[in-house]
Parts: C-alpha cells; sequence; structure tokens
C-alpha cells in the first residue's frame, strides 16, 4: 500500500468525487481510479461502492 493511493482516497472523500480529487492531486481521474481499485485490492475490501456518478462509503471505507 502506498501513502499516494491512501493521499488519493482522502481527496475523493474531501471533494465528494474523483474527478475534483484528481484536480486536487494533479492526476487524472483514471489514474486515481486505479490507484483506488488497487488499493481496494491490497487490502482485500471494497472501500467505495460506485454508483453511476456519486459513490458511497462502505463500512470498510468508514
Amino acid at each position: 500500500m502506498l501513502f499516494r493511493q491512501i493521499e488519493y482516497f482522502q481527496a475523493i472523500i474531501e471533494t465528494g468525487n474523483f474527478y475534483q480529487a484528481a484536480e486536487k492531486c494533479n492526476v487524472s481521474q483514471s489514474a486515481i481510479s486505479q490507484q483506488i481499485k488497487k488499493l481496494e485490492q491490497e487490502l482485500g475490501v471494497k472501500l467505495l461502492d460506485r454508483h453511476n456518478r456519486p459513490f458511497s462509503l462502505t463500512p470498510a471505507g468508514e
């Protein structure tokens, strides 16, 4: 698990969406999404429930 992945996850929570989190972190939206998926795989839990546009935190993500 990389510190950067945690930073990305925190940015998503703070901004409320992947696009703004990507802007805040100066990376592409797809990079944020890929890193969150990798973080979830490394932890073995789903952190976010992704719905079309909005997302919600899973109990593990809280």
